[in-house]
């Protein structure tokens, strides 16, 4: 595929078109996300499953993607982002497809696995692809694609929710988002992508190993990205999977509130992570990740209290902008560790992500349990304090210093 000799040869696409394609892709991921979020309650229903049994089933999906995630540093050795990029999507596509047809658990353990190696490999190979850019140009790219995610999710959401109440069977609404992906399929094949230079043996044998254990051991800075990464994720994982519970149980309203709370959630992650590409624009990267832990601290402050209703959709609005930019702003950090190795470092970043939507929801679970729902909520405070403390790092200074030189040299380079 990519790395062919005849396609080696010829150059790569502008950056712009690049750009394009891989937010395209990017869309189409959210768009996924938005499906398979309406979907699986109406698999549940289709396939008389039980919640333990679905839950149980549901943890291949992110084990499938975690397996993926460990193998993408030897992928990157022979194939590049544009291969990545296309068995994702093909595979997200098949997930659909086997949705569709699914009539037992077996159909639904398949639709899993390939959901988790479609989420890997689709998130790998671009923000691989944002990380390049962002090092070319200088200028924030995280932040404005993973908004463009989240607009995806919201719209497909949306447009499924509304098919399936006008009367749409939904192995048919599964199958109309197969159609809506391939045209994003499509224009990955159009333009070119950089081609990854094969480097000789004797060089690929003293070539550094990007896998999680190495760059845990060699760089502070991917260390702390790693933690940060995690933490984020770990505040949008109780949020998605807890939200409707904490507000129904607690408030004693009717759950179309709690949904209310997440499309709240879900929306203001959209606006906070077009605000928070200003932001690092502008204050650079610490700042956004200051912000982001204070504004994760007091929302987890207030859902303690479990103060009302009104009060507590305030604080997920608050919790969902805070978050925003976590996850994509380590991205950005992330690109500064071996610019000329973003493929394998996209795939170690990403492990924290979904390692966190394994383990926080089961454990605010357990502690809610414990304690209180209401109480557990103090692991969103403890995630905020972290996110904050991480964000005086050295590491994170650093990477501020170069961001600023980069943009500089940019913006000199486009005077001339």
């Amino acid at each position: 595929m990519q790395n062919s000799p005849d396609r080696s040869v010829r150059p790569p696409s502008s950056t712009r078109a690049l750009a394009w394609v891989s937010g395209g892709q990017f869309l189409a991921f959210g768009f996924a996300i938005g499906v398979m979020t309406v979907m699986w309650a109406e698999v549940l229903i289709a396939l008389d499953l039980s919640e333990g049994l679905f839950g149980t089933v549901h943890l291949l999906l992110p084990i499938a993607a975690l397996l993926t995630l460990l193998g993408t540093k030897y992928l990157y050795r022979r194939y590049g982002n544009r291969d990545l990029a296309v068995w994702g999507q093909v595979a997200m596509i098949a997930m659909f497809m086997t949705l569709a047809w699914a009539d037992g658990v077996g159909g639904l353990l398949a639709a899993f696995a390939l959901a988790g190696v479609a989420s890997a490999l689709i998130d790998t190979s671009t923000n691989s692809v944002f990380m390049d850019l962002e090092n070319s140009s200088g200028r924030d790219v995280a932040n404005v694609m993973y908004a463009v995610n989240s607009g995806g999710t919201v719209i497909s959401a949306l447009g499924c929710g509304a098919l399936i109440s006008l009367g749409m069977d939904y192995r048919w609404v599964l199958l109309v988002g197969a159609v809506v992906m391939a045209p994003f399929l499509i224009a990955t094949f159009v333009v070119r992508y950089p081609v990854p230079q094969d480097a000789p043996e004797a060089e690929q044998a003293d070539a550094p190993d990007f896998g999680v254990r190495a760059l845990m051991a060699d760089s502070r800075l991917f260390r702390v990205v790693f933690a940060l990464t995690a933490l984020g994720i770990a505040v949008e994982s109780i949020v998605q999977v807890w939200v409707v519970i904490y507000v129904d149980q607690l408030m004693n309203v009717p759950i179309v509130v709690g949904g209310a709370a997440f499309a709240m959630f879900s929306f203001t992650m959209l606006i906070g992570r077009m605000g928070n590409a200003w932001l690092v624009a502008r204050a650079g990267v610490r700042m956004s990740f200051l912000l982001s832990g204070a504004g994760m601290a007091v929302a987890g402050a207030v859902l303690m209290l479990g103060a009302g209703v009104w009060t507590s959709l305030l604080a997920f609005t608050l919790a969902g902008l805070a978050n925003a930019g976590v996850q994509p702003t380590g991205i950005s950090a992330a690109s500064r560790i071996a610019p000329a190795h973003t493929g394998a470092i996209a795939g170690a970043i990403m492990m924290p992500a979904y390692g966190a939507f394994i383990l926080s929801p089961t454990v605010y679970g357990w502690l809610a349990e414990w304690t209180s729902l209401d109480m557990a909520m103090v692991l969103v405070l403890i995630c905020g304090v972290l996110t904050v403390a991480l964000a005086f790092d050295r590491s994170i200074v650093e990477v501020d210093r170069d961001l600023r030189a980069a943009t500089r040299a940019g913006d000199g380079a486009g005077a001339h």
